[in-house]
């Protein structure tokens, strides 16, 4: 495996400060020991809200056990279920700081989303350790962007625990940017050691290394007010 280092933990520094200059978001500084937690939540139908919010609060457990704090957007104030007061440009910036304050962004890839789709990119862009959890049983959007681990599960709270010395091991790398093979890698650096992250972690839980499965069935939604588009209305 041919690895090129594109970004050093040094150069991640400057980098990610001229990002938040761009921003506005100067003022914030990155906890290596917390993570952002994304969850679908305008469009999640009522019937699936429990089951996203079992497997968040499952993965906050996850969390805890490894030392990292965490940020769940579901209990916000300006979580779509608690109120709409706040225009996009609050919310934009609010979850904005809240991602790059955090080294980790780890989340369910379960629903369609607009938002958790930003804060995915958001992620990437500012060389978080990007955890993208999948179910086995779920065909998700092919639109996923590199530097992100990505790994799947049969019965998420069975497993979860296997997230653990994962995630241990995670926070003793410096995160970089760089190229594997050709291919956008998400680096981490330890010393003079510097490795593939998602490679890394493939080794550690082999079973849980995700692969898209165009067979599987996407999640069908039901819309019950198409009257809010022009062209259905009666």
């Amino acid at each position: 495996m041919a690895l090129e280092i594109i970004l050093t933990p040094q150069q991640r520094a400057a980098h990610i400060e001229q990002l938040l200059a761009l921003d506005g978001l100067s003022r914030i500084k990155e906890d290596k020991l917390a993570a952002y937690c994304p969850i679908s939540l305008t469009n999640t139908p009522d019937t699936l809200k429990p089951v996203a919010s079992a497997r968040q609060e499952r993965l906050k457990q996850v969390l805890g056990d490894a030392g990292i704090t965490y940020y769940d957007p579901k209990t916000a104030p300006f979580s779509p279920d608690k109120g709409l007061t706040a225009g996009p440009d609050e919310v934009y910036a609010t979850d904005s700081g809240k991602i790059v304050g955090a080294r980790f962004f780890i989340g369910h890839m379960l629903l369609p989303s607009t938002g958790q789709g930003i804060e995915l990119e958001k992620a990437v862009k500012y060389n978080r350790l990007v955890i993208l959890l999948m179910d086995a049983g779920i065909r998700v959007s092919r639109m996923l962007p590199p530097r992100a681990i990505c790994l799947k599960y049969d019965d998420f709270d069975a497993q979860a625990d296997q997230l653990v010395p994962v995630l241990k091991t995670l926070k003793e790398y410096e995160p970089g940017m760089g190229l594997s093979n050709g291919r956008p890698a998400l680096l981490g650096f330890k010393g003079n050691n510097v490795v593939d992250l998602a490679d890394l972690v493939y080794g550690m839980i082999p079973d849980m290394q995700w692969e898209f499965d165009g067979t599987k069935p996407a999640v069908e939604f039901d819309v019950r007010n198409p009257e809010i588009f022009r062209e259905l209305r009666k």
